[in-house]
Order: C-alpha cells, then structure tokens, then sequence
C-alpha cells in the first residue's frame, strides 16, 4: 500500500520510491524535493545529483529547480508562499529557522551551475572521468558509438573464415537463406548481447539439447562464434580508443564494485553527493541499478511510472525497477494537471484495475486537479471508441483483413479531423475557439503507420508534419549525401560522377549523360570539375559556409521544393549538414574524411544522450496535425490525441530476450536461428518464445497506456475486428473483462503436457462480433458514466478534402524582385507594418521593417523634440521622483523595457523578485549600460500607477495573467485588387467618423492630406504589446490596447521633468512620433481578433480604447491626476465605427 507524496510532510529519510503517473507533475515535484533538501537539510547545489533520461529532461529539470529555488528564496524574503507553490509554506516555519533557510537558498542560486543535473551516461562519463586510472578506462578513449560498424566487420570477418575452414557452416536445420541469412543471425546475436549489460547470453556451452536435425557440435560452434565476436568487437574498440554509452556504465559499475578501489570510490561519490534524485527510473537496467544501489546509501530518490515502461528494446528492463523498488518506501503522485477533469476520470475508469505486463504494473484511477477545466472541448465525450462494423468489403480469405481495415480507419480518420476543425471548439476561459490543425497529434507504432497517414492527410488537404519519426539518417537525404561526397572524393572516376549526377545536387537528366549521346562527355566533363572545385573548397572551409555555397550554387534548392515532401527532404539535407559540421568543427575537410564519418554515422545509430540530435525535425513552422510514433510522444502532451492503430500488433518484436521467472535473470537468445532446448522448462524453445511474447505484450499494453494519456481535452480510439487484433494491447483493454466490465487480468501461461510437452497460452482475447462489441462497449460506457461513448464506424472507401476558407481570393501573382536595383514589380505588394508605412518619409525601403516591441521608439536626438516645446508650460508640478528620468533613451533601450514586460506577470505575488530576475537578465543578454536600479525601480513605478478612465483606475499590477495577453501578434490580408487601400485613406475614414472635439482630428487631417500617400497591398502586420480584459457592467468585459513608450518627453536637466507627460501634453507627442496611425491599425487587428474568437461581439461594448504608457512618466502611487487622467498615460477610446470602417477599408479598398 502507498500514500501519496506530501510535498508539506517532514521530509523522508534514506531510500524513497515516487511512482508518478502520467501528468501528475513529476518535474514540480522533483523541484519541490530540491528546495526543501537545500532549505531544510542544507544541501548544496554542489551536493545535488539529479540523474534523467535525456538531454531535453535534464535541461528542463534544472530549469525548473533553479526558478522554484528563486521563488522559495522570495517567499522566505516575503514571508508568503506563492500561489502556485502553496508547499512553500514549510519553509516558513518555524519562523527562527527562515533566516537560516533564506541564507541556504541565496547560496544554492548563486552556486546552482555546480549541481549535477545529467544523463545517465552524463553522470557516468563525468565521474570516469574525474576518477581517472582508477576507473579502469582508459584516459585517452573518447566517447562515440560506431558499434553497428564494427559488429558488421566483425561478424563478416568471422563468417568468412569460418566458411574457408568449414563450408558446412551453413548447414543448420533453420537456415535455408544462404550465407546472408547466417550473417545477419551472428549480427542479430552480438548486438542484442552488446545491447543488454548484464543479461546471460543463452544458451551456455553444453547446457543444451540440439533441434533434432542438427548436433550439439555444430550448436556449440554457433555459441563459440557469438562469445569470439563479442569478445572481438570489445577488442576492436579498444584498439581504437572508443567508449560507447553502454561502456561508461559498465566502466562505472565496475569503478564502484572493484573489491581493490571499488570502496574509495563509493566513499568519495558518497561523501560528494547528499541528495541522488533518478528520474525516469523504470527505464534503467540491471547495471545502472548495480551502480546507485551499490554507491548512494543516503538521500536515494528514485522516481518512476512502471506503466511507462516502454523502452526494452534500447535494453531497459522494467524487472531491475520492480526488483529495486521491493521492500522500499514507496509514494505515489495522484493528481493529474495535464487533462481536463472528465478527460482524466474518462481515461482511469478505463484503464483502473488492467494488469500492463505484470501483475504489479497495474493501471490505477488518478483524481483531476482542482482547478482543472471540465470539458474544455465540445461537443462530445472526452474519450471516444470508434470501431469498425463488420462489413463484406472488409472481408478476405482470412476474415477480416488487416490493411483493408487500416485503410477504412485511416478513412474515418481523416473525416473525423474534418469534423473537429468544423464542428468542435476549445473554450479555455477566454471563449471558444475552433480546432486547428496545431491542436491534434495522431499517434503511431511505426514509421510506416506514420508515413501511411501523412501521405493520407496530404491528399485531405490537411497540413501535418512527422515528428520525432526515426533518424535523419535513415532518410532519402542521407543516400544523396552519400552519392554527393563519393563524387567529391573521386571526381576522375566517370561513374561515380554520373551516379551523382542524378542527386538532387546537380538534377540531371538520364539522357543528358547517356554514353551514347554525342553530348554527354561536355555535360559530364563539367560536372567532374565542379566535383573537384567543390571538394577543393570543402578542404578550406568551414563545412556549413561551405554547404551554404553548395546550396546556393547547385540547383537543390529549387528542384527540392519542386518536389512533392520537398520542404521534408529539404529540412533533412540541411539537418544532415549540422550533424556533420558537428563532427569537423575546424576549419577544412577532405570529402574522404567526411564520407568515412557519414558511413559512421549511418552505421552506429545512436542509442544514447546524442540520439535526439539525430531525430528528424520537424519540415515548417506552419500550424500542423503532429503525427510521431508513441515511443516519440513520450513526456509530451497534446489537446487532441488520435489513436489509430493499437488494435494492430507489431509483426516482430525482435530478438528473443526474456526474464526467467524461476532465476530472474535477463537472458538473451543467442541461437534463436538455430533451434535449441535448454535443460528446464523455462529455457525450451517454447518456454522462450512464451515469455518473450508474453513481455513484448506487456510492452505493447504500457505503450497503449502510454497514447491514452497524452491529451489534454479529447483522446479518439480506433478498434478493429482484424485477425491480429485478437493479440493487440487494445484487444485486452476492451475486452478482457467480466459482465460488470471489471478487468479480468488473463496472463499467459506456459503449461506442461503429461508427457512433459511444454506449450504456451498465449491468453489472445477473442474479438467479439458486432453485437458483442455492442454489448462489451456499453459495459465500458456505462462504467464511465458516460464520459466514454461508443461509436460503429461504416467501412469507408471515399475521400474527403478539407476545404478551410472556400471564400478566400486566390493569392496574387508574385514577380522576382531584383536585389541590386531595387527593380519591384509591384512595391505596393509586400509586408507592411506601421513601421514600415512611417520610415516611407526617409525613403527606407529596406526589408520588411521589425515589429518588435521597442522598435518605433525614436532615436536620443528626437526624443525630446515636443518636449522642449510644451515643459515650460506645466512647469508648476512638484518635484516628484522619477526613477527613469535620466536612464538611456533610444530604440535599444525600448526593446530591453519591452522584453521585460512580455515576460513579467504583473499580477504576481513575488513581482518584486521576479522583476529583479528578469531586469539582471536582460541587461546581461543586452549589454545596455543601465543602471539596474533605477530601471527596477522606474518599472515597478509604473506597474503600480492607475491607467485612468479606461481600465476605471486599474493598475497593471491589479490585472490577473488570465486578464491579460501580451504580444499579439497579427497578419492581417489586405485588399488585393482594386480599388487598393491609400494610407491617406486612413485619414479620410477618421475625419468622417471621429467626433468634432476628439484629440486625434488634427492628426486625421494631416493624414488626409498625404503625409503618407502610398498604396498598401499584401499584409499588414505587427505586434500589440498588451490586451487587457477589464470588467465592464453592460459587456461583461471591455477589451483595451495598450502599448508601452520609453521616449524621453522631458528635456535634459529639467527641474521638473513630470510636467512634460501632463495627459494634455500627450497627444502633440502622440501626433508627433504618428502613433496614432499605430494605435488605430492595432485597434483594427483587436477588432478582427475578438470577432473571430468572441461570442456575441459587439464592437461598441467590447472595444475598450487605447492606452499608451510613456512608462518615464508613470511613477507610482504618487502620479498626478489631471481631470481623471494620470500624467504619462495617453488614452484614447475611438468610436466603434471609426474602427468598422477601417477594417472594411483594409480589407476591401473601400469604407463607404
């Protein structure tokens, strides 16, 4: 029985067992168990070892200790826990102690960089490393991973001599492939012994009965060849001074259990680290067990979700972890924070009480957290079981057929992405808002499954990406780097530059280098001095500088692009040019090195720490459907999650390895090709086979686990009455149950017959008929109280097309532009922004002009060109301080406030220190010459003054993150035919609607006249600063814009710098600096926006004005008042009309 974590209890002592279940806050957790270890128990940072899974994790992990460090520093300072951290209310009491504690955290967050947060093999290498000779390893290894490579070379090498001595080597029962068969067989064997520290490789010399074909000497033979390369392949990497990953655990294994040194090393490991915190502990093996178990005998945290157990095949073994965790002290994490809540209980009364591969590993309910959304996702239920209705079309020889039935299903698939896009909207508190593209996630088993599908969602019209779906290196980019670099390193050799003619480097025609065209030799004699000029320049080059030459000289850009999936094999190219400007980072390479280090790569694919950098990246930024395998979604999470294919089992589960129950030891099959009896029941062929099948189940039903606990609003489950479906993961979580629908657990069994027969049960679950599933379904609805539904799906042999805007115009023909000259074929067409519009006056037709926050501050030398006008006649303001009075002016200086802002959340209980944390972070990526202070203080001055009138006197630091979106960015199409929108015309449409004594009709005039007559087609965009939802008594909310300015209104040495940001003062600087045009432009881009996402919109109700803050100005509780209005903020609240028009304008050509 477990309790759950109390991150409030007195904290445990010596070894401590966390089980987390998907989505229940395991990093916040972690980080909680950091903060209180530094704070109560005065552990150092230095002191800290936080191991994980991978890179990403680790990375995250320390990010997220190091701000919970900072936080729990400011609630001792604050004497108050931070909403969002309540446990922080340990810390402060009792409260003699809280100096202390404030002492230790400060110190930790100082120090926090000599922590070790790591990998596995991070954590390995790093202590090899520090222990030197004592380790056993040799000091001039260097770590990488050509194993693949040399167990090829070496299992040829071995067959090769085998067949001169012995060409009866071949002749075993099971092998009838030839020598290819024999090789991949000793492949298979050597890899899977090299890939699993610390299992038996069976069977052993003479413990064994041959098939009755064959003979114990030949058997033995095989079993000698296998120990030969294994033993080789350790000998060859050695000779070559390479560590793999899986030699800097077994070097650290062997460091720490050495009966010579292995008790010096535990001391000092021991005597350096107080707290060992292991993430992801289900996922470790017998050997990195071996390693924490035998070192850390104080403070050992092991934390870990046996039900996410999926990674046998890369050598984790989820028996180390129940083994580890037997007899300990065991907590567990029961809330969920990803799902919303009828999502969450959906999705427990669904799996609570399955056994997932063991009868220990069992899927348990979770509660939803508190503050969890319902359904956040409507219409509909939160889990949806779609399953395919019998159906003659489905029907071969065989009974149903599995890829007729994929083919329905991805069908339906589709139909039902359309429908969600359609039909569906999220609300999340701010209103509804329909499904996009961005929102859903279909999760695989395969490559294949994932290729099948993104080929399918291409052909719907519907963008996806794969992501995270095999290696680069796997990809058709990785042949035509091959073909390219062959080229290069013989440029001579005709064949080899023919071969790569046809790469997508060069784009030749097979006719065009045809031997018997008369004009081949030309094409190819040129073609070979290009290959040697290339290589020549690789030779003096940096590799990218040199690649993005290539590029640009060759024809692979534009006849990649021209290609279908060319965004696809163009990300590829490029990605493969990264990994192998990381292998020369120097300056030159001969094509022969980097084809050998290509070769390399291909040939060791990586299984350790480096194996993300390898994945395949994601092909365009746009909003996508994510489509990934469930091994890759992992730690991730999605509003919409689709599972298509867990009603399919796998066709191979790989090489025979397996637990024995009586032994408990880890064995791996090194004769599976062979056929062999061992001299028990466990280790007959039978008996092998039944529990590797029956652990290649348990895989499969965690990974099912796994996909169901992805999403965050709606999870959508594909069930088909296919032939493998009878041993499918999904098969067992539907059907495997009792007439109350309570699980019923059956476990394969391995029976033995009378006569000492051994055969296994597998335990497949029968696929019921359509009444059946009917029936079972309903048990399954009912137990969920309707949270899950049930739907049949028709077999589906239609298409359908997902057509987003059937209204939109169809884009306008785009000329190539002309870099030098500037020759424009049309220069009305292009990306505009307010910033680009106003730098018309300069002539600047430079590139599309920044939008970024700050950018439109103006230059020191204008900052003060209204202020020396108007000082003088408010001069009779006191002399109140103001903090940013003198600081640096300027552009920069804009963008450094403005990136502050975006960042902060001025509602925050800890303003003050995050404030500081982000102000010391800016300036130092910024390098600005500002006084820290006095920008802290002049910033935390004006979060605390009243905005006036329009927010009825609210503050920014009164306004909630929920009440406020910062950075909205826009894209907003403009007319693209006549009649074309003049910025004059802006002008106009403000003269007609504004009313006669608005502040802004002097400015409108000028606009009407021409200050900027220029045609504006294309799309207009930019970024507001800030949204702010204030409630309103008739609208329920008002929606006002509000942007932040750092001009310097106030003169140099003025006694009274206040007087010049007096309210009457601001609008001559707003019409100075043309902020009006600005303000008016994001009033349009708010106005589209709330139409598009509010319900009931009503522009004159909704729009809430504008709010300009020149933050110098804005200085806190003691700002003045003029009529209402504080100094420093410009308010202005045009008619709702004014706005209407505008937009109409923008979008059409006309107004009227």
């Amino acid at each position: 029985m477990t309790v759950e974590l109390d991150l409030t209890a007195p904290l445990p002592e010596g070894r401590l067992v966390i089980e987390a279940s998907a989505g229940t806050g395991k990093t916040y957790s972690l980080s909680a168990l950091v903060v209180r270890h530094v704070a109560e128990r005065g552990v150092a940072a230095s002191a800290l070892l936080v191991v994980t899974f991978t890179k990403a994790a680790a990375a995250e992990l320390g990010d997220r200790s190091r701000k919970a460090l900072v936080q729990a520093l400011a609630a001792c300072e604050d004497g108050a826990a931070p909403a969002d951290q309540p446990w922080m209310s340990v810390l402060l009491e009792p409260a003699a102690a809280v100096p202390e504690r404030t002492a230790r955290l400060r110190a930790a967050i100082a120090t926090f960089d000599d922590a070790t947060i790591t990998t596995i093999h991070g954590f390995c290498q790093q202590t090899l490393r520090q222990l030197g000779l004592r380790s056993g390893v040799g000091l001039n290894a260097e770590l990488g991973d050509s194993t693949a490579q040399i167990v090829d070379e070496v299992c040829r090498d071995l067959i090769v001599t085998e067949l001169v001595a012995n060409p009866h080597v071949l002749d075993w029962p099971k092998n009838d492939g030839g020598p290819t068969k024999v090789l991949k067989e000793l492949q298979r064997s050597v890899t899977a012994v090299l890939g699993n520290p610390g299992a038996v490789a069976a069977p052993a010399p003479g413990a064994f009965t041959p098939h009755k074909d064959d003979t114990p000497a030949r058997l033995e033979r095989w079993i000698e060849l296998v120990h030969l390369a294994v033993d080789e392949v350790g000998r060859r990497r050695r000779a070559r001074q390479e560590l793999g990953y899986d030699d800097l655990i077994t070097g650290l294994r062997d460091a720490v259990t050495d009966p010579v040194n292995g008790p010096s090393v535990v001391e000092a490991l021991n005597s350096r680290y107080q707290l060992v915190l292991v993430d992801e502990f289900q996922d470790t093996d017998p050997v990195q067990w071996q390693i924490f178990e035998h070192t850390f005998t104080g403070n050992l945290v092991t934390v870990g979700d046996p039900k996410q157990a999926i990674y046998r095949f890369r050598g984790a073994d989820v028996h180390a972890y129940l083994k580890a965790t037997e007899g300990a002290d065991t907590m567990h994490l029961g809330t969920n924070f990803r799902s919303d809540a009828d999502l969450v209980n959906a999705t427990s009364s669904l799996i609570s009480g399955v056994h997932l591969g063991d009868e220990r590993i069992v899927g348990t309910a979770v509660a939803a957290a508190s503050n969890a959304l319902t359904r956040s996702l409507s219409p509909g239920a939160p889990l949806e079981i779609r399953w395919l209705a019998d159906d003659p079309l489905l029907h071969s020889s065989k009974g149903v057929s599995a890829p007729l039935a994929r083919r329905s299903i991805i069908a339906d698939l589709v139909l039902q992405i359309v429908e969600l896009f359609e039909f569906h909207t999220i609300d999340t508190g701010l209103g509804p808002v329909p499904v996009q593209p961005g929102d859903i996630a279909i999760l695989v088993q395969t490559h294949s499954q994932a290729a099948e599908i993104v080929e399918s969602l291409r052909r719907a019209g519907i963008p996806s990406v794969r992501t995270r779906t095999g290696s680069v290196l796997r990809s058709p980019a990785a042949n035509e780097w091959g073909l390219l670099l062959a080229a290069l390193e013989r440029p001579a050799h005709a064949p080899t530059v023919r071969a790569a003619s046809f790469s997508v480097f060069f784009h030749q025609h097979a006719a065009d280098l045809d031997p018997l065209n008369p004009d081949s030799e030309p094409r190819l004699a040129a073609l070979q001095q290009r290959c040697a000029g290339w290589a020549e320049q690789l030779t003096t080059q940096p590799f990218l500088a040199w690649y993005d030459h290539v590029r640009g000289a060759s024809e692979m850009v534009p006849t990649v692009l021209a290609a279908q999936g060319g965004e696809r094999e163009l990300t590829d190219l490029d990605h493969i040019a990264e990994l192998l400007a990381g292998e020369f980072p120097g300056v030159g390479a001969t094509p022969a090195a980097v084809r050998r280090t290509l070769d390399r790569l291909r040939a060791g694919l990586q299984q350790g720490d480096d194996a993300d950098a390898q994945m395949r990246r994601i092909d365009s930024d746009a909003a996508a459907v994510q489509v990934t395998t469930l091994h890759g979604s992992k730690g991730l999470e999605y509003p919409v999650v689709l599972l298509p294919f867990n009603w399919q089992t796998p066709n191979s589960f790989g090489p025979t390895i397996y637990h024995e129950p009586t032994t408990g030891r880890r064995v791996v099959d090194i004769a599976t090709g062979q056929g062999w009896n061992g001299l028990d029941t466990d280790s007959t062929e039978n008996g092998r086979k039944h529990y590797a099948k029956a652990e290649a189940r348990g895989d499969l039903l965690r990974l099912l686990y796994v996909g169901l606990t992805r999403a965050k609003r709606r999870t959508i489950v594909w069930w088909a009455g296919a032939k493998d479906a009878q041993s499918a993961a999904l098969n067992v979580m539907l059907f495997d149950r009792d007439a109350d629908g309570e699980p019923l657990c059956t476990a394969p069994t391995l029976d033995v017959g009378p006569r000492g027969g051994v055969k296994s049960n597998p335990a497949t679950i029968a696929s019921p008929d359509d009444a059946g599933v009917t029936e079972r379904l309903a048990q399954l609805v009912a137990r969920s109280d309707g949270l899950i539904s049930a739907t049949a799906v028709p077999a589906l042999t239609h298409r359908v097309r997902w057509l987003p805007d059937l209204a939109a115009p169809a884009p306008p023909a785009l000329a190539v532009a002309s870099t030098n000259g500037r020759v424009i074929a049309d220069t009305a067409w292009r990306r505009w922004s307010f910033t680009s519009i106003t730098r018309t006056l300069e002539r600047d037709w430079s590139a599309t002009a920044s939008i970024a926050g700050g950018a439109d501050e103006p230059t020191p030398a204008d900052d003060s060109l209204v202020a020396t006008a108007t000082a003088t006649a408010t001069a009779g303001v006191g002399a109140v301080p103001m903090p940013l009075a003198d600081v640096l002016a300027g552009a920069a200086f804009g963008t450094l406030v403005h990136s502050v802002l975006e960042r902060l959340d001025p509602a925050s209980n800890h303003l003050s220190a995050e404030l500081a944390a982000e102000v010391t972070l800016q300036l130092r990526r910024d390098r600005l010459q500002v006084p820290a202070h006095d920008l802290i203080a002049g910033l935390s001055a004006a979060l605390h003054t009243s905005l006036g009138p329009l927010t009825d006197g609210l503050r920014l630091v009164d306004i909630r993150a929920t009440d406020r979106l910062a950075e909205l960015d826009f894209d907003l199409p403009l007319a693209t035919v006549s009649p074309r929108v003049n910025a004059k015309q802006i002008g106009e449409v403000l003269l007609a609607t504004l009313t006669s004594d608005d502040p802004q009709r002097a400015y409108a005039q000028v606009l009407a006249d021409g200050r900027f007559d220029l045609p504006l087609a294309g799309f207009l965009q930019g970024s507001i600063d800030a949204v702010l939802r204030v409630p309103d008594p008739v609208a329920g909310h008002r929606y006002v814009v509000v942007d932040y300015k750092t001009n310097r209104l106030h003169a140099k040495g003025a006694a009274a710098p206040l007087a010049a940001y007096h309210p009457d003062l601001l609008p001559a600087e707003m019409a100075h600096s043309d902020y009006p045009l600005q303000s008016i432009l994001y009033s349009v881009a708010l106005h589209r926006y709330l139409r598009w996402r509010l319900p009931s919109y009503l522009p004159e109700q909704h729009l809430g004005g504008i709010a300009y803050l020149f933050v110098r100005g804005m200085v806190g509780a003691d700002t003045p008042l003029h009529e209402g209005h504080p100094y420093g903020v410009f308010s202005w609240r045009p008619p709702a009309a004014t706005v209407v028009a505008l937009d109409r304008l923008l979008a059409t050509g006309e107004w009227q």
